[in-house]
């Protein structure tokens, strides 16, 4: 029903989204506060372009798995210009102006072109914040529309879907920041993005338990949840993969820094919370599929 390119396009669409989106509302605040130094805004602006451009690359990794599911690659334009009222044409769309307002970032932020003004700059990154958020939940909407499987047509979904988008892309947001000196002259920008990483990753795990509650309640969906949850299927992945390395590693990690005011360098735990959003998306289409 869904292959691997689609899960695949689903995971990457979800992560660039979520990357793009991170970045464009920290440029949007970072360029509100008038005492910043010119060395944090030399960091910033270095910072905002990796992630940019990383978000954008990571966009178009997902166009092309959506292209090569086709199986048609070279009528991909009917996409575009025979749209219907469905959920794929809505979600072409929002990949779409994802790619141009991304693209458009990355390359300005990257190549710092002086003839973009500030005005423009901003109202592309309110443009990437709005077409992000709806990509995230388009793919999580994707999923649950499909009623024939009642694994799937649930109604958080979607909201567990795009909170784990945005809790891997404020993860590949720490990877970017430990490099270079972005680490130690925004270190106050940084620890308000664990604190709002730590919100993000309790929602999540607040979502995927009414995920499996709704599942429970609905008889026709206990087969899937069944081997969602049993060991010998999906079990293992679920609860190792998603709710403890994917989950509750990077929330504790997070709870500890809140609490203790200390800002952590842990990469594996960043690269772990990223991969359970991949890991996650799989369990729940295979177990669907079965």
């Amino acid at each position: 029903m869904l292959g691997t390119l689609v899960m695949t396009y689903l995971f990457l669409g979800g992560f660039g989204a979520g990357l793009l989106c991170t970045a464009a509302l920290w440029s949007l605040a970072f360029h509100r506060r008038r005492n910043r130094s010119r060395e944090q805004t030399e960091a910033f602006e270095r910072l905002k372009a990796a992630c940019y451009v990383a978000g954008f690359v990571v966009l178009c990794l997902a166009a092309l798995c959506l292209l090569l599911d086709l199986g048609r690659p070279d009528l991909f334009y009917l996409l575009f210009t025979r749209p219907t009222l469905s959920v794929l044409s809505f979600g072409s769309y929002t990949l779409l102006v994802s790619l141009l307002v991304g693209g458009f970032l990355a390359v300005t932020s990257a190549a710092r072109v002086p003839a973009v003004r500030a005005r423009a700059r901003k109202a592309a990154e309110v443009v990437c914040v709005a077409a992000s958020l709806c990509m995230m939940g388009y793919t999580g909407v994707f999923v649950a529309c499909v009623e024939a499987v009642a694994l799937w047509n649930n109604a958080a979904v979607p909201a567990l879907f795009l909170l784990s988008s945005l809790s891997a892309g404020l993860s590949a947001t720490f990877i970017v920041a430990s490099f270079g000196r972005a680490g130690s002259l925004l270190g106050g920008w940084l620890a308000a993005l664990h604190r709002a990483h730590l919100a993000v990753l309790c929602l999540e795990a607040v979502a995927l338990a009414a995920f499996l509650a709704l599942a429970f309640a609905n008889p026709v969906a206990h087969e899937s949840l069944r081997l969602l949850l049993d060991p010998e299927g999906f079990g293992g992945w679920l609860v190792v993969g998603v709710a403890a390395l994917g989950l509750a590693a990077p929330l504790v990690v997070e709870a500890f820094m809140a609490v203790t005011r200390r800002a952590l360098r842990l990469l594996p735990v960043d690269v772990l919370c990223i991969a359970g959003g991949l890991i996650l998306r799989f369990c729940v289409v295979w177990s669907g599929m079965h």
